[in-house]
């Protein structure tokens, strides 16, 4: 089957539109523009915001207000995925390139329901386990420790509808939000070797808003709740995934 693809995208990034457009166009695949969310133009942004959760989880007290258009953006994604019948979904960053052997593991992945959530695309190795071997050389892998991006994933209709209720309201950045695994009960999975790569011009900031300022005040008492907090989320990352490993 094609798979449902989205391509989160600012409307004045029309070069990454291209670009991403030209690297699927190649592949065959076809896709989905999603206008991204400008955070700075969500009227009381800030009222999304779990301030106590967010204070403890981050560095910063407060998100800036692209990471909340970002955040915003990856759940309109998952809203208008849920408004179709198709059983899962390929969401992208428009700052990704598509390598050809991944329409082949997406194949693959269609073929068995022993996934929720897939990351296409992170950083981070997070102690693969793998799973079940998949097209051109690839294996579906449950991580132990952690990984980041949330620039290219796939999603089925239950990760999709538990992660709209899992991430509201906002209580850190979006990729940690989409991983967390132990509260949300997803199959979470990656794909070894990764068949999605950040594009050349990635390392660019795009416009979505990241560029706004914002400072932290990095206390002791601040440094000490972070390190305590993120401590308890590897611990019960590192637990369930043990467990997640071999179910």
């Amino acid at each position: 089957m094609t798979p449902l693809i989205y391509v989160i995208n600012l409307d004045r990034d029309a070069e990454r539109l291209s670009s991403i457009r030209a690297n699927l166009g190649g592949l065959g695949l076809g896709f989905e523009r999603l206008p991204a969310v400008m955070g700075k133009d969500v009227p009381e942004w800030e009222k999304l915001v779990d301030l106590p959760a967010y204070g403890w989880r981050n560095r910063l007290d407060m998100p800036r207000a692209g990471e909340v258009g970002c955040y915003l953006s990856h759940l309109l994604a998952m809203e208008t995925f849920l408004r179709t019948d198709a059983p899962w979904c390929v969401i992208l960053e428009d700052d990704v390139e598509v390598l050809p052997a991944c329409t082949e593991v997406l194949r693959s992945l269609a073929e068995k329901d022993d996934w929720d959530f897939v990351k296409l695309f992170n950083f981070h190795s997070g102690l693969p386990v793998q799973k079940r071997a998949l097209g051109s050389g690839h294996h579906l892998v449950a991580h132990l420790t952690r990984t980041t991006s949330s620039a290219a994933y796939v999603v089925n209709r239950r990760a999709a509808e538990t992660l709209l209720k899992s991430m509201r309201p906002i209580s850190e950045q979006v990729d940690h939000a989409l991983d967390r695994p132990w509260e949300t009960g997803l199959r979470t999975r990656g794909i070894r070797p990764m068949p999605v790569i950040l594009a050349p011009f990635a390392t660019t900031t795009s416009s979505i808003g990241y560029q706004d300022k914002a400072k932290a005040g990095r206390t002791l008492g601040k440094s000490l709740k972070l390190f305590l907090s993120r401590a308890k989320k590897e611990m019960c990352r590192f637990g369930y995934g043990l467990w997640d490993a071999v179910r």
